[in-house]
């Protein structure tokens, strides 16, 4: 045993989630080398359901870090000179008729060989969407890429061999962690505490990546034309990183293997992510990953989580510094699980997920905090207008209609026996407010543009054929009600609610009349936010397929 190093782990008495997933990721590095039959190599010598047994030589152990960071010299044209580098050439180019330079620069490229044996075939897409999470977050400083620039130049890994001598030799005495190999490390923070722990666990923070997965996030500007019509251009915020937190490694590491190797490989014209890293909400990443191993409990008939909870960091590199701008942790509840399987591969609105979503994690009422959603962007992004709503971005009040619709459904469907919960009056009040605020819009709308909404037209698929003026009409009377409660409070919103969503006939049992009544008096602002909420689904009409509208 004096030319080799035995390393056994418990994984309860890892400190963190990074170190666990470093164990399993371990593993399949490990794994991943023997499936390409790279030799010398480490060897696992047991793998138990609270820990593992590894042995190294010298030999493997160089052989690991060599395939770790891997990589090679790539050249990459771009229009802009870099600061303080030189170009390796100058080429032109012609674009729309016009000459263009093109500066030629040698980057190095990590390889990643041991994702591409976890992930499904056609899985560069992936690779590329860490190998740009890499740079541009834990590695975004060019001195810590020296790593993979000596394996880029066909040199052995350095670090290897310090590694190696590091444990053979180490009397358990804590050491430096370095921010590239643990997220949120730093050598001396606020407080003047530095960031430490023992070589053997350090050693584990280099393998963490194989069991975590990116996510790119995104979000909208606001782009007016001319004509004062709105569109919204994408732009993406930084990379989200989920880190995973075995519980049982036995059963982690088939289930890990399994979800990686179908992540969907699909990606858009001309772009080099995966459409599948696309979210909206940073927490989607975690949920994205909970629920693969969800599915596959299930499909298992499995009776927990190989996982107990996902670490989720949302880092974004602004000019030469990385800000975190989320640290969080999520637990595999199947009631939220339940809830994200129907936003999965839906078209729903961004704003719209965002408040769900988010409320859904914390736990509260799914309508929390919609006021001052709507009160930050313009009302055209809530109440169809036809000149103004984009055209290119999911209808906020569509997705509401489709919520109000499906409580109404799960409300018929439960026993109306028993108490009220705090959960039931929510939803009851939802509903009665939905009613009253729809009736009201029908009834001005009929008025205004002289037609009964019994008398339209049925199409072959169920639906409502709209007349135009009909439509003009419920525009008007939707956005007069969406800002004149916008810009309400207190008692003027209750003013205005009795005097113009009442000035209509209006038919609720006394109970809901009372239900109503009560929140207007504890709780208007409640009222209000579901108020804006109903007007913004009652402008939802389904569209037209003729140019006419008819």
């Amino acid at each position: 045993m004096a030319n080799s190093l035995i390393l056994e782990y418990d994984l309860f008495s890892l400190p963190s989630a990074q170190h666990k997933a470093g164990l399993a990721g371990l593993c399949l590095m490990i794994e991943s080398m023997e499936k390409r039959r790279l030799e010398p190599r480490p060897e696992i010598l047991e793998i138990t359901s609270t820990g593992a047994r590894f042995k190294f030589t010298r030999e493997g152990m160089q052989t690991l870090f060599d395939d770790l960071f891997d990589a090679e010299w790539v050249e990459v044209k771009v229009k802009q000179k870099w600061q303080k580098k030189e170009a390796k050439r100058v080429e032109e180019t012609e674009e729309n008729g016009k000459k263009t330079k093109l500066f030629v620069y040698d980057i190095v490229k990590p390889k990643g060989s041991f994702l591409a044996s976890l992930y499904p075939p056609d899985s560069e897409a992936w690779i590329q969407l860490w190998r740009d999470m890499l740079w541009n977050t834990i590695r975004a400083q060019p001195k810590t890429r020296g790593i993979y620039e000596e394996r880029a130049e066909g040199k052995p890994s350095s670090e290897a061999m310090k590694v190696y001598n590091i444990l053979k030799n180490s009397n358990e005495k804590a050491e430096g962690i370095a921010g590239s190999a643990f997220i949120g490390a730093q050598s001396c923070n606020a407080e003047a505490v530095s960031f430490q722990g023992y070589p053997r666990e350090n050693f584990l923070l280099y393998f963490w990546i194989l069991a975590s997965l990116t996510y790119s996030p995104k979000w909208f500007l606001i782009e007016r034309s001319k004509e004062q019509k709105l569109r919204v251009k994408w732009e993406n915020l930084g990379f989200a990183l989920v880190i995973p937190e075995p519980r049982d490694l036995q059963e982690f590491l088939p289930d890990v293997e399994d979800c990686l190797a179908q992540l969907d490989c699909q990606t858009r014209s001309g772009w080099r992510w995966p459409m599948a890293a696309d979210i909206d909400v940073p927490a989607e990443a975690g949920l994205e990953y909970l629920y693969f191993f969800a599915k596959r409990s299930a499909q298992n008939n499995y009776s927990m989580l190989s996982l107990d909870a996902v670490e989720l960091y949302h880092m974004e590199k602004k000019g030469n510094n990385v800000r975190m701008r989320v640290a969080d942790r999520l637990l595999p509840k199947k009631s939220v699980l339940r809830e994200y399987e129907r936003f999965r591969k839906a078209n729903f609105c961004p704003l719209y997920k965002t408040m769900y979503l988010t409320n859904l994690l914390k736990g509260k009422t799914w309508h929390s905090g919609a006021d001052g959603v709507m009160s930050a962007y313009p009302a055209a992004f809530f109440v169809y207008q036809n000149a103004k709503t984009p055209g290119n971005f999911p209808f906020f009040g569509k997705d509401v209609k489709r919520r109000f619709q499906d409580l109404l459904k799960e409300m018929n469907a439960k026993n109306n026996g028993g108490n009220m919960t705090e959960t039931r009056v929510d939803e009851a009040l939802s509903q009665r407010i939905y009613t009253l605020v729809r009736q009201y819009v029908r009834a001005k709308a009929e008025a205004k543009a002289g037609m009964k909404f019994a008398e339209f037209s049925k199409l072959d698929n169920g639906r409502t054929s709209y007349p135009v003026k009909y439509r003009e009409a419920i525009e008007k009377v939707c956005t007069d009600a969406f800002l004149a409660m916008r810009g309400r409070k207190d008692h003027d919103f209750v003013e205005y609610f009795s005097g113009t969503i009442c000035s209509v006939p209006q038919f609720l049992p006394e109970h809901d009349y009372l239900l109503v009544t009560k929140a207007l008096l504890d709780d208007w602002n409640t009222v209000k936010t579901l108020s804006m909420l109903a007007v913004s689904a009652a402008s939802y009409l389904s569209q037209p397929k003729t140019p006419e509208g008819e």
